[in-house]
């Protein structure tokens, strides 16, 4: 009867690890991506322009100018790059959490359809944004992956260049602090 009551609590510890892995493997080994720095205020540059075409998931036209009053992050990245699939599952994580009260612009130069495989394939559900004919003015898109944090009154808090920790407590502070204001 014990053995019975032993075998049951191990496979009621195995069901529950394995449906919470991916909570107990960050809390036991933590993400070995290097943890995203903002910029002093002082320092902080203003975005000059929202002139940006977007072409949205469903290929629609998007006009960056209608998240001007919004705090915005724009990760520019590729599924062809490491660095830019590594930081994908932070990536995810942060979406579901903030999807509701930050803008996020998951922007590629990628092939549409090779993009829409893969993000099916690996069970992401953030919208992907292709880059229009007009880039973003004030921003560099010059290589993947690349990150800015675009506060609701223009000004660019985060420019990281690299791949992140996107869902660290230190970042979430971040977003908190920008979203009481």
């Amino acid at each position: 009867m014990k053995k019975i009551v032993v075998i049951g609590i191990v496979a009621l510890i195995g069901i529950v690890g394995f449906l919470n892995s991916d909570k107990i493997q960050d809390t036991v080994f933590g993400s070995d991506l290097p943890e995203p720095t903002t910029i002093a205020f002082e320092k902080q540059l203003p975005l000059y322009s929202y002139d940006w075409r977007l072409i949205g998931p469903t290929g629609k036209m998007l006009s960056f100018i209608e998240y001007r009053d919004r705090n915005v992050i724009v990760n520019y990245w590729s599924p062809n790059n490491p660095e830019s699939v590594g930081e994908l599952k932070a990536w995810s994580k942060l979406y579901e959490d903030y999807k509701n009260d930050v803008f996020f612009v998951f922007v590629t130069k990628d092939q549409q359809g090779n993009v829409n495989d893969f993000i099916k394939d690996n069970g992401y559900v953030f919208p992907v944004y292709y880059s229009g004919s007009t880039p973003l003015k004030s921003i560099v898109l010059d290589k993947t992956p690349k990150t800015y944090l675009i506060t609701k009154t223009g000004r660019i808090v985060v420019n990281h260049s690299g791949a992140a920790n996107w869902n660290s407590e230190s970042f979430r502070k971040v977003l908190d602090d920008l979203l009481k204001r």
